[in-house]
């Protein structure tokens, strides 16, 4: 889930600066690597790093860029890929043929690509794969299909169609053909990956979330359709769709990871969330809670709407502590547990001998809830805590965890709530009892997939439902089987 930007914009004075606080606006989708490519009539330029933005890229390497008078640019906030993050693998990355081509392609990502070893295969006699990163791949293949027909809608519609019901991408890339340089930016045929772009005096800017375009003060002209492909040269820029598909957003963007001030699928976030925590309201009708928090950060949004339909008093009696790191991806429940611990503080003025209801965007593993939310605020002397969940149960794995094998199903709270027996036959509040008791709360309160349907618009529910964009035959078989186990009592 990186954040990505491509920028077309040839005499733009601030093009380099535009980039850095394009790509800026979207940190919060990924702390471990910043890269920053330029094009110009000379070439590609590149500098990557591990790090938050602020740490890889400054003033020197924007004004030294800038001075090189670039026409086109491309920015990555990489998302963490490994346990530990590794520079080879920051992007933007760019594409090395083994024999001399026509063609320069450096590009970023943010998607996923599944079971790749035969496309490696393919590649390993016309290309050097020099990292452990799926963007190399589909940037090789992109590259392949260029070199081949040259710098056409028709190469990106070949590369849709390749990576079709295999792999989700929105992606921009840099090509220079040793006269001038090309933008490109392309999105898979199910859309995914959120993707939107906007013109912006005159500088075309596409990028992983509408932030990016308030940032530059512009504001986004449009959501990218399923296959389509934006083409910026001395020529202008031109959008085409490639493909016809119905289209299959990632619903939990929208719920968990896309910055709140962002659009999704032409609704704003934060107001998505509202309306997730009004429905919540509207399902269960009743609280015993005094006060309403949020678990910050991603659970301001739900809560907002908790407390408007239950008519309680909002409070920010969980703080989020300065030295909080990011959990998420840690994949030791043990390693987790103890680092969620640092992540926050409670108010006890505002929590002694209350009852809270307490509102978060999901339950994945559990650990944050259990081992930092709910022990501060019980710590701070709460009482009660009805756990208010703005997404359902989540019974499956995102599939871009599946390389992990069967932990990553396993491991789910709702799947850990119910061992050695069945979740799948079990009624919503017998999973809103049995969950409460594994991470140890008095109440859990899970929203409902109709609900949050009718919230945020149709798409994937993977967690909820295996409703992936990846098709059957690329599922490996411990999802199969128990996809079928799920099938038998569910569908």
């Amino acid at each position: 889930m990186d954040g990505i930007v491509g920028i077309y914009g040839p005499g733009d004075p601030d093009l380099v600066n535009k980039t850095f606080l394009a790509t800026g606006a979207c940190q919060h989708r990924g702390k471990a690597s910043t890269g920053l490519a330029i094009g110009t009539k000379k070439g590609i330029y590149i500098h990557k790093g591990l790090g938050r933005i602020a740490e890889v890229i400054d003033y020197n390497i924007i004004r030294n860029f800038q001075d090189l008078e670039p026409l086109a640019a491309i920015g990555n906030i990489g998302y963490t890929k490994r346990k530990i993050a590794e520079k080879t693998n920051a992007e933007p990355i760019e594409i090395v043929p083994r024999t001399g081509a026509n063609l320069k392609v450096v590009l970023t990502m943010d998607g996923y690509l599944i079971k790749d070893d035969d496309l490696k295969a393919e590649l390993e006699n016309d290309y050097i794969l020099q990292t452990d990163n799926k963007t190399e791949i589909v940037g090789a293949f992109l590259h392949k299909y260029l070199n081949e027909g040259g710098i056409t809608f028709e190469a990106g519609k070949k590369l849709i169609d390749k990576l079709y019901g295999r792999a989700t991408f929105a992606l921009t890339a840099l090509i220079y053909d040793g006269k001038e340089i090309h933008l490109v930016a392309l999105n898979d045929a199910k859309a995914f990956e959120p993707f939107c772009y906007a013109m912006i005096q005159d500088t075309f800017v596409a990028s992983s979330e509408s932030c990016s375009h308030r940032r530059l003060e512009g504001i986004t002209e449009k959501e990218y359709e399923g296959a389509e492909m934006t083409l910026c040269s001395s020529r202008g820029c031109e959008t085409k769709r490639l493909r016809e598909e119905s289209l299959l957003p990632d619903i939990f963007q929208g719920v968990y990871f896309g910055n709140v001030g962002s659009q999704f699928r032409g609704k704003e976030i934060f107001q998505l969330r509202r309306e997730l925590g009004l429905e919540l309201v509207d399902q269960y009708k009743t609280s015993v809670a005094d006060v309403v928090i949020p678990n910050p950060e991603s659970g301001w949004g739900v809560t907002v709407g908790i407390a408007e339909g239950l008519k309680k008093n909002l409070f920010p009696a969980l703080i989020k502590l300065p030295q909080a790191v990011r959990t998420f991806q840690e994949g030791e429940r043990a390693t987790r547990s103890k680092e969620v611990g640092l992540k926050f503080g409670g108010v006890e003025s505002l929590l002694r001998n209350k009852n809270v209801a307490m509102g978060d965007d999901s339950i994945v593993r559990g650990s944050v809830s259990e081992g930092g939310s709910v022990w501060v605020t019980y710590n701070a002397g709460a009482k009660y805590i009805e756990f208010w969940v703005s997404y359902g149960p989540m019974f499956f794995p995102s599939f871009k965890e599946w390389h992990r094998g069967p932990e990553c199903l396993q491991e789910l709270a709702v799947q850990r709530a119910f061992r050695g027996g069945n979740p799948y036959d079990k009624t919503l509040e017998e999973i809103n009892k049995g969950v409460a008791k594994l991470i140890g709360v008095d109440e859990v309160k899970y929203n409902t997939q109709e609900r949050i349907q009718k919230a945020a618009g149709s798409g994937s529910f993977q967690a909820l439902d295996a409703s992936y964009p990846i098709e059957q035959k690329f599922w490996p078989d411990w999802l199969k089987k128990e996809f079928d186990r799920f099938a038998l009592y569910r569908k």
